[in-house]
């Protein structure tokens, strides 16, 4: 059942009414560091990180868009922010360009790690190294941050744990 009030969801989430060129009616958006990007700066973010990964792997984009099952103008145009790129294929190319999806993600939307710059780089690089963990270490990690966690259900057991944890 869908909440009575809408109003009420939007002030406890911190979104703010906004326009954007992408789409033709106003929008509700949580704002970044510096205001709301826009979804076109989003996308431009996402493009230029593809490119750099592209070319950290010495690849140009008629390989890319081979690997990818398309020609390679049609390809280049996800590296120009030229056409959408659906999460499907960013995914794809998270595969082919040897990058996590949370990079991609970082370098478009970084207020998704924290509050502040300075937080959401923190997080970002712990959510980093903890993806280059192997798997017995990574374990470890998690049960001593299950414990020191201030949520942790075995220190609290009334709380529920937040599971739209960010990152």
């Amino acid at each position: 059942m869908a909440i009575k009030d809408v109003q009420t969801y939007i002030g406890r989430h911190g979104l703010v009414e906004t326009t954007d060129s992408e789409v033709d009616k106003p929008i509700w958006r949580k704002p970044g560091f510096n205001g709301v990007r826009s979804l076109l700066e989003m996308e431009e973010e996402i493009s230029r990180y593809l490119r750099e990964r592209r070319d950290a792997q010495n690849l140009n984009r008629e390989q890319v868009g081979m690997m990818v099952g398309l020609h390679h103008e049609i390809y280049a145009r996800h590296e120009r922010a030229g056409a959408k790129l659906r999460v499907t294929r960013l995914l794809h190319l998270a595969e082919l360009l040897d990058f996590s999806p949370v990079e991609a993600i970082y370098a478009a939307a970084p207020q998704f790690f924290g509050e502040t710059e300075q937080e959401a780089e923190v997080r970002f690089k712990l959510v980093m190294r903890m993806l280059d963990l192997p798997a017995a270490t990574a374990q470890n990690l998690l049960m001593l941050v299950e414990e020191l966690s201030p949520d942790s259900g075995a220190e609290n057991p009334a709380k529920p744990t937040n599971p739209k944890r960010r990152g």
